[in-house]
């Protein structure tokens, strides 16, 4: 540049018309005792601020309408003049029908003294540019505010699954300030079941660039682990993946009623105890498992005697109370491998797996008489309650599900027809 303007010094204006081809607006400033004037302006600074000939040899102020702006631009040509260095600073420029950003820098041109003859004043436009960076800057501040006044924690992981920001609210949701979060890879705060997929699913998304949801459990600062919904959605920067952006929010609640209506399916909603649905499933399972290993299973079904006189003496609400210590006593007669259902009304039924032989099953039979010799006691009412038990055995009655279950309701009903007797094991009948 400097030799640029040696030579112009030295062949006046034969180089200096060379700026009128460019898009940038051009300025050439003589340094003067009465201040700075214009000695040059190329065709860009016509058409745009649609300045003519009259501003050569004019001063800052008496072209520019506006003093104050006129100040500001003296103040940075001066600054120039004084330090002999290059400047470089944004400013508003304003021409009849619009304004526009320029990035100006200003160049010293010296004499053959040294001392700054010109100032070369280069302007380009970048409204578009700053304009889309006050966008950016915009939304970055409203996104910002967005993610500080959130309920949903929100996090910023870059490709490697590093953490490197997280909203405010993640200490009113998980206990954890931001500064716990960030450095650290985001599977550090899963658990540790969960870990491998959520991490093979965040592969996946820096790899193809897809959103996705998954529900995980993370940890909580006083160490337990609470249900999250984490939506992950990948942010691209020339067409590959920089950054994803996660959204998470408690979502224990509904896992919690999710959980509850799956129990409504398989389960009693008054005893708690597995329903009909689930004891024949659990019934199936062991029957496999024991055709597999040629081990027994027992199958006891047990009614209550005389359940319906407790109801109509003492009513419904005494009655469900019996029928919940009755599944409370039965649950404490087996082992935990045992599974006991409520099949309906006052009937019940437990499933003995595993058994060596039938004695194993009389004797949890046993056990239960012997619970059931002692009285309920519901709030003030002593209530004597005896049961019916019928058993059955696999495979040494039947290899067929639905028989086992007859035969022992068939034992069942012997025990009843017989006052001497609290068990009856299933006799197949004699052929004559």
């Amino acid at each position: 540049m400097q030799t640029f303007f040696d030579s112009y010094l030295s062949e006046g204006l034969k180089m200096i018309r060379l700026f009128d081809y460019v898009d940038d607006l051009v300025f050439l400033m003589k340094v003067e005792d009465k201040g700075l004037s214009y000695h040059y302006i190329n065709q860009a600074v016509k058409e745009i601020l649609q300045f003519d000939k009259s501003s050569i040899n004019r001063t800052l102020h008496e072209v520019i309408a506006d003093q104050s702006e006129a100040d500001l631009l003296s103040a940075q040509y001066l600054q120039v003049v004084a330090s002999k260095e290059p400047v470089k600073f944004i400013h508003e420029l304003v021409n009849p029908t619009r304004k526009f950003i320029g990035d100006t820098t200003l160049y010293p041109v010296s004499n053959e003294e040294g001392d700054c003859a010109y100032i070369l004043a280069i302007v380009k436009d970048i409204t578009e540019k700053y304009q889309l960076e006050q966008k950016l800057r915009e939304n970055e501040e409203r996104y910002r505010l967005i993610a500080e006044n959130s309920l949903d924690v929100i996090k910023l992981i870059n490709p490697e699954g590093i953490i490197e920001y997280v909203s405010p609210s993640s200490a009113v949701i998980v206990g954890l300030s931001p500064s716990d979060y960030l450095g650290n890879h985001f599977s550090d705060f899963l658990c540790e079941e969960d870990r491998d997929e959520v991490v093979l699913k965040f592969a996946e998304i820096v790899q193809h660039g897809k959103s996705l949801t998954v529900e995980t459990k993370h940890l909580h600062a006083d160490g337990h682990f609470i249900w999250m919904e984490i939506i992950a959605t990948p942010v691209f920067k020339e067409g590959r993946v920089v950054q994803v952006v996660t959204s998470a929010r408690d979502i224990s609640e509904r896992i919690e009623y999710r959980e509850k209506l799956a129990k409504m399916a398989f389960h009693d909603y008054l005893s708690g105890l597995p329903n009909r649905r689930l004891f024949e499933d659990r019934l199936d399972m062991a029957l496999k498992h024991a055709s597999r290993h040629n081990e027994r299973v027992g199958l006891i079904l047990i009614d209550g005697r005389n359940f319906k006189a407790i109801n109509d003496t003492y009513g419904h609400e005494v009655g469900d109370a019996v029928i919940v210590r009755l599944a409370r006593r039965l649950e404490q007669s087996v082992r935990s491998v045992d599974t006991v259902a409520r099949l309906g009304g006052d009937e019940f039924a437990i499933v003995l797996p595993e058994l060596e032989d039938e004695k194993d099953a009389t004797r949890v039979a046993e056990r239960i008489v012997q619970i059931f010799e002692e009285p309920c006691v519901i709030g003030a009412h002593e209530i004597a309650f005896k049961v019916d038990i019928g058993i059955s055995v696999y495979p040494d009655h039947t290899l067929d599900q639905k028989e086992l279950i007859r035969f022992a309701d068939e034992a069942m009903y012997s025990t009843k027809a017989d006052d001497e007797s609290s068990y009856c094991i299933y006799q197949a009948p004699i052929i004559l």
